[in-house]
């Protein structure tokens, strides 16, 4: 069990919603920053959280933190998105 949560446990399979990696580099070609980020956040079953987020979320056991938690539009983006 991961987390107190064993797979067979879960009520479905896990999908992460897709996923693009990156890596960024120095001038010396040195790798600076190796990273994700989740392309549709509308798929999956994670919450739109990718990575280890969305497999916490997933399992039941998110972290708590904001982060960690599925996306919401606040109150005042969703109006502006009525006009």
């Amino acid at each position: 069990p991961f987390m107190g949560t064993k797979p067979e446990d879960l009520k479905e399979d896990l999908t992460l919603p897709p996923q693009l990696h990156h890596i960024d580099f120095d001038e010396s070609g040195l790798v600076k920053e190796f990273g994700f980020y989740t392309v549709d956040r509308r798929q999956g079953n994670t919450g739109g959280l990718g990575g280890a987020f969305g497999y916490f979320y997933g399992v039941g056991k998110p972290l708590p933190i904001p982060e960690c938690k599925p996306y919401k539009p606040s109150l005042r983006f969703r109006m502006l998105n009525l006009l």
